[in-house]
């Protein structure tokens, strides 16, 4: 009940210790990336109770981390689990009246908080300190509504500053000092217990919810994991050829403009298509948002558009029951610059214009990613190996597919895949499939059994992404075997750069552009070079279960390391490094009145282009990937398991004989490249001899290399022809003096720090 006149909202209560799903979304974003407070962005679930306390009412959000899954049989073990973990007790609204058990409550000041954190989000990105401004603050009317299995609750929240804002805000504000968003809380009918949970299967990605449940035996696993779905049910259950009773359907936000919201609402219905080859016919279908209708509302699994003032990610999320892993409301967010990212690399390789080759190339995106961000919100991971067995999954990051012809020329004609990919399917079978009770773990272990024959594998985030991962085979960003992945990168780079000059930015544009569009050219092999690195010291591993047949682990074999060692060395060479000279004098500085940004190269040249210094930064990559803190430890250790390993001490001495010999008639620009790789390498092997986290059989073998290299660089400070051989072997013979002598430390110069490689970043300033 809304009270307009006071500015008051009150909520009627059918009963004490009434019990509902609790929601907290992000109605209104910042617009800032770097921050994080996006449009739509879910923030908070639970289930939540409202208990009578005198002239109050609780509310309460229980604790379902713990539980007891023998709670009907023996409430006494329930009760010991719910008495050794509390819930949160996180609102007491004043009771206004009461009637036949029924109570209404004054929600005012519990609304008119900051339920989503904006606030500490905020100060932990260093951005100043926020409070809520009650006088500026209130119910957002037009969305709080009331339905006969959810209220929505929508509200206006003015955040005023006391202190200084910091520089994101006073960039993003008209009046950096205070600003206004919405929160949106969904107080949700319980759903009833027809949905039944499915245990995870580590062979199959999906996201889940994890709990402890002290009701197991003692040879089961206290914790357990259920994986995240939407509930999907047949008219019949027990007939496989029964409609479906409740289809999932995804809504289309209106303000996507086109073409690429068709081209969003094609990459969704991918799913559908999905659905209908895993055996679900009818199961998924797009429409567009009803006019009028709240994205927040509950009923409504939507996909939304995401406005920010530089790129950030696209995401897929969902509210769900925490009790079970049901899904109740899919959210997926698409970045609006995810196009123009696009955009840039296709008018790096080609040149820039408006033809129907750069549309569809973006477009082509688009549906990826759109079917992508959904595919989270039905409960599947990233599967990062799926580039593995064909392009199997949208699960997985894709590259554009660039190659180069038999003339000579760029072809993108394959850029993208169309619709799900096999992996794809058969985890919707799995997740997704309905079975009569009796046969359904038979059913599941028949459809894994089955991928596994086929060949499909899971690897995720956790296997991907951070620098010491060992699979070569799991990669953000890749489309075939890693060798073949760089050799096909870096020719596709090396025409690209060729050709590239003023017909890359279109007429009347300021020549500045063509920085922003020569670094993913640049750079476009950096993720090649990241997947191949695995190699070194790398382990092929899966996530086995016993019985299942597969290979747990498996070190990768030495041939196979030296082969990518020497790959790796050759994208190392000063060729490779250079830039043409005719790109060089069009790297003008950045106009005044354009503001600076993250997709530009850093310079310590300014405002000249810093040639060496964009050198470095790739440089610096090769070489930091080779000589990664726990790819060096793995080699020490995996030397012991077979008879001519790849040793640590035999990648430090490739990296120096391709980098620290001069080369009798190379230009200068050449030899200045040179001195760019022997410093990287250098660097690398003394912060791996000092590093204190490496495995001390690693130190040793850097340290040993260090005292075999400095005499060479002071043999070869004497011998030096130029000034600036002599001034770089002086000042390394002295690095290496220093840390061996007195264990100190130098503090090199470090590599300039890259534009992002991915589609999506964070804007540093």
């Amino acid at each position: 009940y809304l009270d307009a006149s006071h500015g008051k909202i009150y909520l009627e209560i059918p009963h004490d210790s009434m019990r509902v799903l609790y929601f907290v979304s992000q109605a209104t974003g910042l617009g800032s990336n770097p921050i994080g407070i996006d449009r739509g962005a879910e923030a908070q679930q639970a289930v939540a109770r409202f208990d009578r306390s005198g002239d109050h009412v609780l509310l309460v959000l229980e604790n379902w981390n713990y539980r007891s899954s023998a709670a009907a049989q023996n409430p006494d073990h329930a009760r010991t689990v719910a008495e050794s973990f509390p819930p949160s007790t996180v609102a007491a609204l004043p009771l206004l009246a009461e009637e036949n058990g029924r109570m209404l409550v004054d929600a005012t000041d519990y609304l008119l908080k900051d339920w989503s954190g904006v606030a500490s989000t905020i100060a932990r990105a260093h951005q100043g300190t926020y409070t809520v401004a009650r006088d500026r603050s209130g119910v957002y009317s037009p969305y709080t509504k009331a339905f006969p299995t959810n209220t929505e609750l929508d509200i206006s929240l003015t955040f005023a500053a006391s202190g200084q804002p910091g520089s994101i805000m006073r960039r993003l504000l008209p009046d950096p000092n205070s600003f206004t968003l919405r929160q949106h809380i969904t107080l949700l009918q319980l759903p009833d217990d027809g949905y039944k949970p499915r245990e995870m299967d580590p062979r199959v990605g999906y996201f889940g919810v994890s709990f402890k449940d002290y009701a197991q035996p003692v040879e089961g696993s206290l914790e357990q994991h259920w994986i995240e779905r939407h509930r999907l049910e047949r008219v019949n259950p027990a007939d496989p050829n029964s409609p479906i009773r409740n289809p999932l359907v995804y809504y289309i936000d209106r303000g996507i403009p086109e073409p690429i919201r068709t081209a969003v609402k094609e990459g969704v219905s991918w799913w559908a298509q999905a659905f209908d080859e895993a055996g679900l016919k009818g199961a998924f279908r797009v429409e567009d948002l009803p006019e009028g209708v709240d994205p927040m509302d509950a009923r409504y699994n939507v996909v939304q558009w995401e406005n920010r003032n530089e790129r950030g990610w696209s995401v897929g999320g969902a509210l769900a029951d925490p009790r079970t892993g049901e899904m109740i409301k899919g959210m997926a967010r698409l970045d609006s610059h995810r196009e123009r990212t696009d955009y840039n690399l296709f008018a790096g390789l080609f040149g820039a214009g408006t033809s129907a080759a750069d549309t569809a190339f973006v477009l082509a995106r688009v549906r990826q990613v759109a079917s992508h961000e959904v595919g989270h919100t039905l409960g599947l991971a990233h599967n990062y190996i799926a580039s593995t067995y064909g392009r199997a999954s949208v699960m997985d990051y894709p590259p554009p597919r660039a190659t180069v012809d038999s003339k000579g020329n760029i072809d993108v004609s394959e850029a993208y895949a169309v619709g799900p990919g096999a992996y794809d399917v058969w985890a919707i079978h799995w997740g997704y499939g309905i079975f009569p009770a009796g046969s359904e773990k038979d059913s599941l272990r028949a459809i894994v059994a089955d991928g596994l024959r086929k060949g499909y594998l899971y690897l995720s985030d956790a296997d991907a992404r951070p620098d010491y991962a060992s699979d070569p085979r799991v990669n953000l960003w890749d489309d075939a075997t890693p060798s073949v992945f760089l050799d096909r990168e870096m020719r596709v780079r090396q025409v690209a750069m060729s050709r590239f000059g003023e017909r890359n930015i279109l007429p009347g544009e300021p020549i500045a552009l063509l920085q922003e569009r020569f670094a993913p050219v640049y750079f476009m092999h950096r993720f090649a070079i990241n997947s191949l690195a695995k190699t070194i010291g790398g382990m092929e591993y899966s996530n086995a279960t016993r019985g299942d047949g597969l290979q747990a682990t498996r070190p990768i074999a030495a041939a196979q390391q030296r082969a990518a060692l020497h790959q790796l060395l050759g994208a190392l060479q000063p060729a490779e490094l250079a830039i043409p000279d005719t790109v060089i004098t069009l790297m003008a500085p950045v106009p005044g009145e354009y503001a600076n940004n993250v997709e530009l190269f850093r310079s310590r040249t300014e405002p000249a282009f810093d040639e060496l210094g964009a050198a470095r930064s790739l440089a610096q990559m090769i070489v930091d990937a080779i000589l990664q803190t726990q790819r060096a430890d793995r080699l020490v250790q995996f030397a012991t398991r077979e008879a001519h390993p790849l040793t640590l001490g035999e990648t430090i001495d490739s990296l120096v004989a391709a980098t620290w010999p001069a080369r009798s008639g190379e230009s200068a620009k050449l030899a200045a490249l040179r001195r760019v790789t022997r410093r990287a390498v250098i660097d690398r092997v003394l912060s791996l001899a000092a590093d204190t986290t490496a495995a001390p059989e690693a130190r040793a073998i850097a340290e040993l290399e260090l005292t075999r290299l400095k005499p060479v660089a002071t043999r070869r400070m004497t011998a030096a022809a130029t000034d600036a051989e002599r001034a770089q072997w002086l000042s390394i013979s002295g690095d290496i003096g220093r840390w061996l002598d007195r264990r100190e430390l130098p503090k090199p110069t470090p590599a300039l720090a890259a534009p992002p490689g991915d589609p999506f970043g964070m804007d540093p300033f």
